[in-house]
């Protein structure tokens, strides 16, 4: 084992998130994607604490949109307790086994992997919460209790380092299994993938209903891919900012892009629309089922907006604070309102797979299915600033999903 593993550390701290909300307010002020508290760190390895613990290798770490949320200061603080740093972030992971403690079977060294990054009460050596009972770790309520530092999930725990590292730890029940037949670029899609699967599948659109995707990032198309996988019967617009979005959109199999909702709904979903007395147009009728995968204040909006009478919204993107917002459309359509943050065991589906499992089989039987498409762009850890350039200006880089690839050396060269 080595003596210091290489990663990417973020360490939050008032005057880091106060710099940051600084430099944010300034035209061009993160275009060289130096970011306060961020740094390529050398420390020494984790020990298992555990039997049923292995160690890992990443191979290539994900860039996840609430990374940049909480590197940009942006994240609400309501979460704050559940979470400690300073940390290694990353929690889109492929790795392979280096080591497995005593009691694990059915993992050998050299495996490759993916991880399911949330934090289960019996990692913290806890009796199960209701959560942990049904197989749903992303919404475990002890995230804060137990013998671990809070954090909901690896990369925002200071005790468990995240992918964007040359080590890591988990539990044995993190980590799954990837076919052969399953590429390592596929491979680390697994966990966004998941989440606009669990996101679906919450929710499944009823045949024949119009549904629309607020957003063309990676969420936006992870929803995307799941309707089109699960081969619902729906017809589906995504409401994209950027071409290189729309033309994702496209390639995926959407039936409709367009780059505004409420435009979209009046043209695709027959709603009418009206002028009020104040504010932005109102509409009656729109979209069956909604998923906002942005979570900004606009988009929100614009779920309440465009659903028709008895839509269904999910919120699936990771809004926080959201201010002068109208909630008249949630009573007077009689919407129905539902959050999708993670994954875990999906009791709607025969035999309750994991997620993970879902969409590692979707992979496996479906290699002519673009998903690759999405990885954009990939860096060593010694690029870090680059990374966070690129994803910082994404409209003017055409990134999608960037991951970083982390050599023997731990991508410092």
């Amino acid at each position: 084992m080595c003596t210091k593993v290489n990663g990417i550390r973020y360490r939050l701290t008032i005057p880091n998130y106060l710099a940051v909300r600084t430099m944010g307010l300034v035209p061009g002020g993160m275009n060289t994607g130096r970011i306060p508290g961020l740094d390529l760190v050398a420390d020494a390895p984790v020990a298992l604490p555990g039997d049923d613990w292995v160690r890992l290798r990443p191979m290539l770490g994900g860039i996840c949109g609430s990374d940049m949320s909480l590197l940009t200061g942006k994240s609400s603080p309501a979460l704050s307790p559940f979470t400690s740093f300073p940390a290694v972030l990353g929690h889109e992971i492929l790795a392979e086994v280096s080591e497995v403690g005593s009691d694990v079977r059915d993992i050998a060294p050299g495996d490759r992997v993916v991880v399911d990054p949330y934090i289960s009460c019996e990692m913290r050596g806890l009796d199960p919460c209701r959560s942990c009972r049904k197989g749903l770790r992303c919404t475990c309520t002890e995230t804060a209790e137990g013998q671990l530092a809070p954090g909901m999930l690896i990369g925002f725990c200071r005790d468990l380092p995240g992918g964007w590292s040359q080590e890591m730890i988990a539990h044995r029940g993190q980590v799954y299994q990837v076919p052969p037949g399953v590429g390592d670029i596929a491979a680390v899609l697994v966990e966004p993938l998941s989440i606009g699967l669990h996101a679906v599948l919450k929710q499944p659109p009823e045949p024949g209903s119009k549904v629309v995707v607020i957003g063309g990032g990676m969420i936006g198309m992870a929803v995307l891919a799941a309707l089109r996988l699960l081969e619902l019967d729906c017809h589906v617009t995504v409401i994209a900012r950027y071409p290189f979005q729309a033309a994702m959109a496209t390639r995926l199999g959407a039936d409709a892009v367009r780059d505004r909702a409420g435009a979209a709904a009046v043209e695709l979903a027959g709603a009418k629309s009206y002028r009020p007395i104040k504010g932005k147009r109102v509409f009656t009728g729109g979209f069956d089922w909604v998923f906002d995968c942005v979570g900004s204040r606009v988009s929100v909006d614009e779920s309440l907006r465009v659903a028709g009478p008895e839509g269904h919204i999910t919120l699936v993107g990771c809004a926080g604070e959201v201010s002068r917002l109208d909630l008249s459309f949630v009573w007077a359509r009689e919407l129905r309102y539902t959050g999708s943050y993670g994954y875990g065991t999906e009791h709607g589906v025969d035999g309750a797979p994991h997620t993970f499992d879902m969409t590692l089989e979707f992979l496996e039987q479906r290699p002519d299915y673009p998903l690759t498409d999405l990885v954009t762009h990939r860096f060593p850890l010694a690029g870090w600033r680059e990374a966070m350039r690129v994803n910082l200006g994404r409209g003017q880089t055409g990134a999608m999903k960037t991951v970083f690839e982390i050599g023997p050396d731990g991508g410092a060269a």
